[in-house]
């Protein structure tokens, strides 16, 4: 992954083949797997007069079975591109120079030996050695369309190996072949150490550009034509004949059959206003746009301000006014959305300036459900490299009232290979999470979330929620959160507070006997660069150790987010256990990246390293900062462009 164009980050998990993972009574015969995580930074990006410069460290954390460093020059010179520098470690063992750091420092000249380490930790030992290597390559992208033939010179001797397990080397150099198909696709073959035939699938993809599948949605309404021309008077004497409900009654009915889901409408003699809720758009000035055209159509002609208000589970988000004749003279192309922005209003919710609102009676109580295949994986550990379950997962919700709630999500079994989870548990501090063995082997058929929420606008820029039932597999109970988000600022300060006890392996209704108080104080700060989201956590975690957590997200231009977070509390590294601290990346996609239809839902991925219990926060639906996270100006104004679609 390239989170920042200046930063790239790879996780591997590799199979020593001809190693076995531990003692026959422990793990069978199952090879050996080590997990590395390598990264590369850009120090200079190449420019006319002087090259590309990045910084590399390689599988530098845990057990550093490959580790090393290098640093590396990179220039391009027409249909080639060379690349020459030095290395350390292991792509230093080859040894043709003595390294250069000694220079700076007699630190760096010190051995490196094979002393690997636990994960969750780091050697310390980057760029020492008493030899470094230098290392290279050309690249020449021939005059066959997508083929590359690529040439390098490796560093690695191949007889300091991890594992002892040092390899047949008969050449430094190495040859191979790329075609890239599209821009997704590459494959490689190659002779690597003048002996070994090597074979390579890289699938890529642009989170930036990627807009995913082709939409078949339903275009959005053609404007009426308005008539300003008409008697003032006899324009007036007409709307005041018309029942003001009926205006209401058929503005509702037009939001409700483009999937809107209306709370009220408000229209006056110059201004017609809608609170609505929508799950289709990700993008919510499409979605305003859309309605705009509604209300446009239903309203009379004398109204000339369109507000949309919107709301995101039953909080009031945001309000936007726009002008009727900056939409109609955009539907004729005589105006474009930057004109329509010019004139648009975005204000911070109030709920009080909506109490003459004509309410849709028929909108709560209000039952949705929907149902698709999911996936729950366990990777690593000695049973096997990775169990995973299929199954098909039923959600639903009743909305009660605007602000009440109950929402549910239940698991049925399709396929799972979990009856060869084994391992148990050796975890010293109270196993919050390390159980999963016995919630993936006995709650395969179970209930997932099972909750009630009451939400609410408190005031201008509060927000309140209390939570009560199953809140996740592991853990049920009652809590309670309050967010302060200044509308049109990039920070914002929230507090939970929640009383939980244990569930049962079964992911039913029954409990275990261990019980504790968990809670957090949050602090979030929109970054201004990258649309880069920074969050930090301080409080107590489940297994009632206290620390923070610093979580740091991106989200790309098609809607995914990619985020990293570490967690350290007061539980020391050998309380912890192997990895030492929790700490992961996850990634979420846009559903409608796959679909032929817009959605707002999002398929996503958690990955840590292990399951330990230090530093684990419970895992709660209708969290306020998601919720409202996107209701400012800048974010609006981001899929501002998205308006007229």
């Amino acid at each position: 992954m390239q989170p920042l164009p200046w930063a790239e980050a790879v996780v591997r998990y590799t199979t020593i083949q001809n190693r076995l993972y531990g003692p026959a009574d422990f793990s069978g015969d199952q090879k050996y797997k080590d997990r590395g995580t390598d990264l590369k930074l850009r120090l200079h990006e190449e420019s006319a007069g002087f090259p590309q410069v990045a910084l590399g460290l390689r599988d530098f954390g845990g057990t550093g079975l490959f580790s090393g460093e290098y640093l590396i020059l990179s220039r391009r010179y027409y249909d080639l591109d060379f690349t020459l520098g030095i290395g350390w470690g292991n792509l230093g063992t080859r040894g043709q120079i003595a390294n250069p750091l000694g220079w700076i420092s007699s630190r760096f000249k010190r051995p490196r030996t094979n002393n690997f380490g636990q994960g969750g930790t780091t050697s310390g030992a980057y760029f020492q050695g008493e030899r470094a290597s230098i290392i290279g390559g050309i690249s020449y992208h021939t005059p066959i369309p997508s083929l590359t033939v690529k040439l390098e010179l490796d560093g690695n001797n191949y007889q300091s190996e991890g594992l002892n397990n040092n390899q047949k080397t008969a050449s430094p150099i190495n040859v191979g072949l790329t075609y890239s198909y599209g821009d997704w696709l590459d494959f490689t073959v190659g002779i690597e150490r003048g002996n070994t035939l090597m074979a390579q699938l890289a699938f890529r993809g642009n989170l930036h550009k990627s807009t995913g599948m082709p939409k078949l949605d339903e275009p959005p309404e053609k404007l009426k034509p308005r008539d300003l021309t008409a008697d003032i008077e006899e324009m007036n004497r007409q709307a005041r004949s018309r029942p003001k409900d009926d205006v209401s009654s058929s503005l509702i009915q037009a939001l409700e059959a483009k999937n809107y889901q209306v709370d009220g409408v408000l229209v006056s003699c110059q201004q017609a206003t809608i609170r609505v809720s929508q799950n289709t758009f990700r993008a919510t000035p499409r979605a305003i746009g859309r309605a705009a055209r509604i209300m446009a159509n239903e309203v009379p002609p004398e109204v000339e301000e369109l507000t949309y208000i919107s709301l995101e589970k039953g909080l009031e988000t945001n309000r936007v006014t726009l002008l009727r004749k900056d939409l109609q003279n955009a539907e004729r192309f005589d105006g474009s959305t930057e004109e329509i922005a010019v004139n648009t209003r975005i204000q911070a919710p109030n709920s009080l300036d909506f109490q003459r609102t004509s309410k849709n009676r028929n909108r709560y109580p209000a039952f949705t459900w929907n149902w698709s295949p999911a996936l729950r994986q366990h990777i690593g550990g000695p049973d096997n490299p990775y169990f995973y379950q299929i199954l098909l997962r039923l959600d639903s919700e009743l909305q009660i009232t605007r602000q009440l709630s109950v929402s549910s999500s239940l698991g049925f079994n399709i396929y799972n290979n979990f009856a060869d989870l084994k391992l148990a548990s050796d975890s010293k501090l109270p196993h919050v999470r390390s159980d999963i063995k016995d919630y993936l082997k006995q709650g395969k058929n179970g209930i997932t979330r099972l909750q009630a929420d009451y939400v609410t606008n408190l005031g201008s820029n509060w927000y309140g929620r209390v939570s009560g039932g199953l809140f996740e597999e592991m853990f049920g109970g009652a809590g309670s959160e309050i967010l302060y988000k200044p509308f049109d600022k990039r920070w914002a300060v929230g507090a939970d507070i929640n009383q939980v006890r244990q569930r049962g392996f079964d992911e039913r209704f029954s409990f275990r006997d261990y019980q504790t108080t968990t809670g957090h104080v949050d602090l979030y700060y929109h970054l201004p660069f990258y649309n880069t989201l920074a969050q930090i956590s301080v409080g107590r975690y489940l297994a009632k150790d206290t620390g923070v957590t610093v979580d740091l997200s991106r989200r790309f231009d098609n809607g995914s987010v990619f985020g990293i977070f570490a967690t350290k509390t007061n539980v020391s590294a050998q309380q912890f256990g192997e990895g030492s601290f929790d700490k992961g990346f996850y990634i979420s996609i846009p559903l409608d990246m796959l679909s032929l239809y817009s959605s707002r839902s999002n398929i996503g991925m958690l990955w840590r390293p292990l399951t330990r219990d230090g530093g684990q926060r419970l895992n709660i639906g209708k969290r306020l900062y998601p919720i409202v996270k996107d209701s400012g100006p800048d974010a609006l104004m981001r899929d501002w462009d998205q308006l007229l679609n």
